[in-house]
């Protein structure tokens, strides 16, 4: 997912499960259609992007998310201002995974944005690190206050070099992700996720929802 987006990858056992219907799971809305649009900012509460996650189709139990993202900060001025990206999510009844297009560097890894049952201590390992579901409670949207919420606390790297705690609201989708670097590793530069800038002194960038359009189920 795009602009953090934010992020890097042991391939995960396949589960042989039921896949949902369109419109599952409760916490990540999966269906062809659905956009959430985000705006990332840094600890001093400055704009670094602009992105839109958009569903472009759905096939053989794959969700097709293309990211379209416009820098703002230094990344923009010197690496174009407009990127884009494209994931491909499944959904089971053990969780929703996440895998890269054929091609290109990450092709072929598969990690997990959320594991059932989204409840506190639900816990995984993927090729990012170490996951774990801290809470469920209510959390702010862009159209106010949600009832419904899961968080997820991901430690990237061994020793961590960053921690990307993730937001979703049933029924809406991710609503806010927050990226910390709490310890420089080049091999992260190549990272296809998107870091804070002084990422040699460490950093904090938070993307935030600022709209969205989920098909009811």
């Amino acid at each position: 997912m795009a602009g953090h987006a934010l992020a890097a990858l042991a391939l995960l056992c396949a589960a042989a499960t039921r896949a949902p219907a369109e419109g599952y799971p409760h916490h990540f809305p999966l269906h062809a259609g659905n956009w959430w649009a985000y705006e990332e900012v840094g600890d001093d509460g400055t704009a670094l992007s602009r992105e839109i996650w958009t569903v472009v189709d759905a096939a053989g139990g794959e969700f097709h998310l293309r990211s379209a993202t416009k820098r703002l900060d230094v990344l923009g001025r010197s690496g174009g201002h407009r990127w884009e990206g494209h994931e491909f999510l499944r959904a089971t009844s053990a969780g929703v995974h996440k895998r890269y297009p054929a091609g290109g560097r990450d092709a072929g890894v598969e990690v997990t944005l959320l594991e059932e049952p989204v409840v506190s201590g639900t816990r995984w390992h993927d090729a990012q690190g170490e996951c774990e579901a801290s809470a469920r409670s209510r959390c702010d949207g862009p159209r106010g206050e949600l009832a419904d919420c899961a968080i997820t606390v991901c430690r990237l790297g061994n020793p961590t070099a960053t921690i990307v705690t993730s937001t979703y609201a049933r029924g809406v989708g991710m609503v806010r992700q927050e990226v910390e670097v709490v310890q420089f590793l080049a091999a992260l530069q190549g990272a296809s996720a998107m870091l804070p800038c002084d990422t040699a002194k460490g950093g904090r960038s938070v993307l935030r929802l600022t709209a969205f359009h989920v098909v009811p189920r």
